[in-house]
């Protein structure tokens, strides 16, 4: 039996209502809007048999549509727009081996921003046309060993 193995939602900015995205174990990608049946979403594009680890989707923008962005178990990255094929992103500035233990996707002004943990717990982001970069992490308290004690 297939199950859902991921599940995104969002709000459609064009028209204010609600979308939900799922991958289900055999991978492929189903949409909802209240009120209507779920159905299949394209996978053209992505490669044959790959395996989503990740999926976030949002709007764009009211006139710019949905879009889905995808992580696949090989720790690539691909972003998919209604009518068109996926299409692989940037990797260039992430280190050697990296692992992608979460994934998020958010629109600032008009481009799509992209920020992971990796398996190390280290956070990259990445902005079209610019290479991945790490994000500061001074002062976050990751481990036992360097938490202040209590007062």
């Amino acid at each position: 039996m297939n199950k859902i193995k991921i599940i995104s939602s969002y709000v459609r900015l064009e028209d204010n209502e609600s979308r939900y995205v799922v991958v289900l174990q055999d991978n492929s990608i189903w949409w909802f809007a209240p009120g209507f049946p779920w159905q299949p979403s394209a996978i053209e594009g992505l490669p044959h048999g790959c395996n989503i680890e990740h999926l976030v989707a949002y709007s764009r923008s009211n006139k710019d549509g949905t879009r889905y962005v995808a992580v696949l178990q090989d720790g690539t990255i691909w972003w998919f727009a209604p009518g068109y094929p996926w299409q692989s992103s940037s990797l260039e500035g992430l280190p050697a081996g990296y692992k992608i233990k979460q994934f998020n996707a958010y629109m600032k002004g008009d481009a799509t921003r992209y920020v992971v943990v990796l398996q190390d717990s280290s956070v990259w982001w990445f902005a079209p046309g610019a290479p991945w970069q790490p994000a500061a992490m001074e002062g976050l308290l990751l481990n036992s060993d360097n938490i202040p004690p209590t007062p």
